[in-house]
């Protein structure tokens, strides 16, 4: 009954170890995925608030006027998509930008702009030109425009990279007319100033001979940007940091009681009954022999039971005796010869932990 008492109790403990561990197993868990939000969320968070939009464009429109032609007969002039420009039937170019900046709060809007011009033959020389010197337009409200003419002469075109090959050495089967506005505008409005400078380049090109013949093409003819005024507030959030030094310290706790309570339930394990055999033994290893049987003794069998193994070996000792050692199953069983006595000791390896004598 005792025993059964004694076993009953071992078991209640593990089982409060166990128990515990798995408390503070969970509690860790939960405390670091705490420490993992706290950290996820900023203490310091930005705020951006839209208070006003804009928007540019430029936009470009051509008129092509011709010369008589047999392909293209009553046609003296050729807009965008109307048919293909070849360089020999096309005298001029007549290009059109418009500029519009619409913003959505009442302004006063200024801007600044030229027009200049670029012949080039790509990767070999570029002549600059200006076209619209320097101008500035104002309005009062939510939007400005202008519109700027330019007139390219063909024959003029054809004149300028003739003469600039000739003065280089160089040729090409395809040259360039930039057309690029520099724009900058300023607009002041109730919640702040817009100041953005706009580029809307057109490309006219000139291409010479290839199975489609001298053509001119026209690329870059609609031109948007848009843009907002925005306000920036940066918002606080204190609350995170006394969570997260909540949770700091709450896995502090968790982790030391998981590590703790692991250790005492590590140590409550059972050892097996072999290494507790081994411990027992082998103190006194020297002084024993392992017999394979019981051994026999002459005369009167008398049988002195030892209450340890300690108690065994210290008559062995005295006597000046081997102790005889013999294992059968779970059941070790010790033994000091003296003529007709025989001193022993035995113990019975058991399923659960303990010794029992």
């Amino acid at each position: 009954m005792k025993g059964l008492m004694k076993d009953l109790k071992k078991f209640w403990s593990k089982y409060k170890l166990f128990i515990l561990l798995v408390v503070f197993a969970g509690l860790s868990l939960a405390s670091i995925a705490g420490v993992y939000s706290a950290q996820s969320t900023p203490v310091k968070e930005e705020k951006i608030t839209t208070l006003a939009t804009y928007r540019q464009t430029g936009k470009y429109y051509y008129l092509a006027e011709q010369i008589p032609s047999l392909l293209y007969e009553n046609r003296p002039t050729m807009g965008p998509g109307e048919g293909t420009l070849y360089i020999k039937l096309v005298e001029n170019l007549r290009i059109t930008f418009d500029y519009s900046f619409i913003c959505d709060r009442s302004t006063s809007i200024v801007t600044g702009y030229d027009v200049g011009m670029d012949v080039e033959s790509p990767g070999k020389w570029v002549k600059h030109f200006t076209a619209v010197p320097e101008n500035s337009v104002s309005s009062q409200g939510n939007n400005l425009s202008f519109t700027s003419e330019l007139f390219v002469s063909v024959p003029w075109f054809e004149g300028i990279r003739s003469t600039i090959d000739d003065e280089t050495g160089t040729s090409s089967s395809s040259y360039n007319l930039r057309i690029r506005p520099t724009i900058h505008t300023t607009a002041n409005t109730d919640v702040g100033t817009v100041d953005k400078s706009f580029t809307a380049e057109l490309v006219v090109n000139f291409s010479y001979g290839g199975s489609e013949g001298n053509q001119i093409t026209v690329s870059g003819m609609d031109n948007t940007s848009s843009g907002s005024i925005q306000r920036t507030d940066t918002i606080n959030h204190p609350d995170v940091e006394t969570h997260r030094y909540i949770f700091y310290a709450l896995s502090a706790f968790a982790l030391s009681g998981f590590v703790g309570s692991l250790w005492l339930f590590m140590m409550a394990r059972p050892e097996k009954p072999e290494k507790l055999a081994e411990k027992m033994i082998a103190p006194f290893k020297e002084a024993m022999v392992e017999v394979a049987k019981e051994p026999a003794y002459r005369g009167q069998r008398a049988a002195v039971r030892m209450k340890s193994l300690e108690d065994l070996v210290y008559i062995a000792e005295g006597l000046a005796k081997p102790v005889l050692y013999l294992t059968k199953g779970k059941v070790h069983t010790f033994y000091v010869l003296d003529g007709p006595v025989r001193y022993e000791y035995s113990f019975k390896l058991p399923g659960k932990p303990g010794l029992k004598a």
